[in-house]
């Protein structure tokens, strides 16, 4: 179960998948995977829901 992660200016979405992977999909050709502290480290103003997403899927 993917938990899409609410991200104010950012292009695309955002998401936490099972393995605790955060996948950053920009568009259908465009898609990164990213660790947890790599995603903060773009987007630090969303430290908080990142953490979140990571505790709900514990």
């Amino acid at each position: 179960m993917a938990l899409q992660i609410t991200v104010h200016g950012i292009e695309g979405t955002l998401e936490v998948n099972d393995d605790g992977e955060l996948v950053h999909v920009k568009s259908t050709l465009e898609t990164e995977v990213l660790t947890a502290q790599d995603a903060i480290r773009r987007w630090p103003a969303a430290e908080r829901e990142i953490r979140s997403a990571l505790k709900t899927l514990e």
